[in-house]
C-alpha cells in the first residue's frame, strides 16, 4: 500500500526525504480531534486527513525554512505524501512494538520530556515554559505525552532492529574494495572507521526498510484512494 504514495513523490523528495523531520516530534503525530475525511486505516486506527494536513502545514514550515526560494508546488505536493507516508509508518511502528510486548514506562517519558531543550530554562526544565509553548500551539499535556509516549516507543522498535545489524571485518574490506575499486594500499586502514560507520547506516537503513515491509504484511493498510487523489 505504501507503494501507492511512493509514485506520488518526486525526485526532490528523495533529496529531501534523508533530512530529520523534527517537527513531527512535537507536532506531526498525535490524535485528531476525531470524525473527519479518512485518508488512510492501520490496523484498528484511522488515519484523517485533518492529520495529514496538520503533519503537511509544519513539514511545509521546516523545508520553506530550510529550502528559502527553491520551496515550489513540487515539493509541496511530495511533502503532502510525505506527511501521509509518515503517518502511516509511525503507526505500523508503533502497532508492532505493542504486539511485541515493548512499553515505555512513565519515568522513561518524563526523563525524555525534561530534556528537550524547548522546555529548559537556563539549562533545566522549566514546567511554565512547558505549559507556555503546549498554549501556544493548542496541545493539552495529555495529548503532548501521549504523543511523546508513542514517539519513544517507536524509537524503541526502531532501535531493536537496528541493534540487531553487524558488520564483519571481511565484509567491510570487501564493501570498501567493491566500491572504491581504485583505492590504493593503506586506503582502507586510513578510512576504515569512518567508512564502518557510513556502511553500518546504510545496513541499519536497509534492515528498517526490509522490517517495515514484512510489518506492513501482518497489519493491513487501506489507503482511501479520494484522499490520495488530494495529495
Amino acid at each position: 500500500m505504501l507503494e501507492q504514495i511512493r509514485k506520488h513523490m518526486g525526485w526532490m523528495m528523495w533529496v529531501i526525504i534523508g533530512l530529520v523531520t523534527v517537527t513531527f516530534l512535537f507536532f506531526g503525530i498525535y490524535p485528531s480531534s476525531g470524525g473527519g475525511e479518512r485518508a488512510a486505516k492501520v490496523g484498528n486506527t484511522v488515519i484523517t486527513m485533518e492529520e495529514v494536513n496538520r503533519a503537511y502545514r509544519n513539514l511545509a514550515d521546516n523545508y520553506k525554512d530550510l529550502l528559502k526560494d527553491k520551496f515550489n508546488d513540487t515539493i509541496a505536493k511530495s511533502l503532502k505524501s510525505q506527511a501521509l507516508q509518515e503517518l502511516i509508518v509511525n503507526r505500523l511502528m508503533i502497532d508492532e512494538a505493542e504486539r511485541i510486548g515493548l512499553r515505555v514506562s512513565d519515568q522513561e517519558l518524563q526523563a525524555a520530556i525534561m530534556r528537550m531543550p524547548a522546555f529548559s530554562v537556563d539549562g533545566k526544565f522549566d514546567k511554565r515554559a512547558y505549559d507556555r509553548i503546549l498554549d501556544r500551539i493548542n496541545m493539552t499535556p495529555a495529548a503532548f505525552e501521549a504523543s511523546q509516549r508513542e514517539f519513544l516507543l517507536r524509537q524503541k522498535m526502531e532501535n531493536l532492529i537496528k541493534d540487531g545489524v553487524t558488520v564483519t571485518d571481511a565484509e567491510l574490506a570487501a564493501a570498501y574494495k567493491q566500491q572504491n575499486p581504485k583505492a590504493r594500499p593503506g586506503d582502507f586502514e586510513k578510512n576504515r572507521e569512518t567508512f564502518r560507520q557510513t556502511y553500518l547506516a546504510g545496513k541499519r537503513r536497509d534492515a528498517l526498510t526490509a522490517a517495515l515491509r514484512e510489518i506492513e504484511k501482518k497489519i493491513p493498510v487501506k489507503i482511501e484512494q479520494k484522499s490520495l487523489a488530494q495529495l
